[in-house]
């Protein structure tokens, strides 16, 4: 996956603070890819999310 240099500082910076707070509670550290798994599943239950400039109703999700 290509992703901007931007983007990927962005990931690293949610990916130590994500760490910093596992760690504290005892837990193992995620990896980028476990992050952006994390991320996309957080995405599939909004009611509606906004990406690559279009509004994307998620039917059939409460």
């Amino acid at each position: 996956m290509k992703i901007t240099p931007e983007t990927r500082e962005i990931i690293s910076q949610y990916k130590a603070r994500i760490n910093a707070q596992r760690r504290e509670h005892g837990l193992s550290a995620l990896n980028t890819a476990q992050v952006i798994d994390e991320i996309c599943d957080y995405l599939r239950y909004q009611p509606a999310v906004y990406i690559g400039g279009a509004y994307l109703r998620q039917s059939g999700r409460e």
